[in-house]
């Protein structure tokens, strides 16, 4: 197949992964756009994969900018597909659709378009006028243009997709590849009898964060470490400056760093405000979910999540309202005190749960078909 990737960021490891592993077997191309909050891991693709950069997107509280962004790149758009060969194309989101589609009104191609999706977008849960249109805008582009639909999480099509879309679906959570996974074979971290607590990946949770570095700072047996960048990456480094258990490592590549970090970690922090209009975070399984399962670190998630019934299910962690006073020390203790049985537990899970092989040959076919 000639693939083309066509997403609104720079490719993250979901992405890179994905690239990689059809550029095995195919001809792939990426069109992207950049963002500055997002880590560039290029040097991470495959040297067979041509890349076309697009230019920096303005954050979405930017818009007046990224519709001037957005309105440049349709002529670029043309030119590109028109010179460009591809069966299928794979998009990430309804805005990159939107150029798309602008960009072909009176040239239509005849490449399969499937669209992948990782989180679910404000308007999929507001109730106003606008989010109203958008979801009607949505459907009709769905109905019209999308021939497959990819989603992370099956509860992403249970709760809205399968409202409206009726072609075909395919569940492809954020699992670890077998090939990308670099062992150095570093033995585990010698590290003191504290306990530590990492928080890894996208800095994109304020409360969440600071309620966890209020309740542990200067503590004397919890130290705190961050790796990662994001929007509320300020934050992280104004307590790492002020708190000497509070650490901030910066960002790091998912490819290359994973091992070291995973190894010098208890416990992983991964919880998220549920109490918002959006549902995303109920609804969403995050790559961590499978990291954490492959280097065996019990995680702390939040209470009435999808993410709360695979981690429970599988006894890998325990879930807390990180709201109420206590229940983030108690989910620690909990995880200090039980470390043993979950290390026997994380030995006895089937690899099919967090490697994503065996999905990845299904995915290949399922763009083909």
């Amino acid at each position: 197949m000639n693939i083309l990737f066509f997403i609104s960021h720079q490719p993250n490891p979901r992405f890179i992964k994905q690239i990689n592993y059809l550029a095995q077997n195919n001809t792939v191309t990426l069109l992207c756009f950049k963002r500055t909050t997002l880590a560039d891991l290029n040097q991470s693709i495959a040297t067979n994969v041509v890349i076309h950069d697009l230019g920096e997107l303005p954050n979405a509280a930017q818009l007046v900018k990224r519709i001037g962004v957005y309105l440049k790149t349709i002529k670029k758009l043309k030119q590109f597909i028109k010179s460009t060969k591809f069966e299928v194309l794979l998009i990430n989101n309804i805005d990159v659709l939107l150029l798309y589609v602008a960009s072909t009104i009176f040239k239509k191609n005849k490449a399969k378009i499937a669209i992948e999706i990782s989180d679910l977008r404000g308007f999929v849960f507001k109730q106003n006028a606008s989010s109203k249109l958008m979801r009607s805008v949505e459907k009709r582009l769905y109905k019209k243009n999308i021939d497959k639909l990819i989603v992370t999480s099956k509860k992403y099509y249970d709760y809205h997709f399968s409202n409206f879309y009726d072609k075909e679906v395919f569940v492809l959570e954020n699992k670890l590849l077998s090939k990308e996974i670099r062992e150095n074979k570093i033995s585990e971290i010698k590290k003191n009898k504290k306990t530590i607590i990492g928080v890894v990946g996208l800095l994109l949770r304020k409360d969440e964060y600071v309620k966890l570095f209020e309740t542990y700072k200067n503590s004397n047996t919890v130290e705190i470490h961050i790796h990662g960048k994001g929007a509320y990456q300020n934050i992280v480094e104004e307590y790492a400056l002020k708190y000497e258990n509070i650490t901030y490592f910066g960002p790091y590549n998912a490819f290359t760093d994973a091992e070291k970090i995973y190894k010098s970690l208890d416990i992983i922090y991964l919880v998220y405000d549920v109490d918002q209009v959006s549902l995303n975070n109920k609804l969403a399984l995050p790559n961590k979910l499978y990291e954490c399962m492959y280097y065996k670190i019990p995680l702390i998630c939040s209470k009435e999540t999808y993410l709360e019934e695979i981690v429970m299910g599988l006894g890998i962690g325990t879930s807390i309202d990180f709201k109420v006073s206590g229940e983030i020390e108690n989910g620690v203790a909990f995880l200090v005190d039980n470390r043993d049985i979950m290390e026997k537990t994380f030995s006895k899970l089937s690899p099919d749960l967090y490697l994503g092989d065996n999905d990845y040959k299904k995915l290949e076919l399922f763009l083909a078909k």
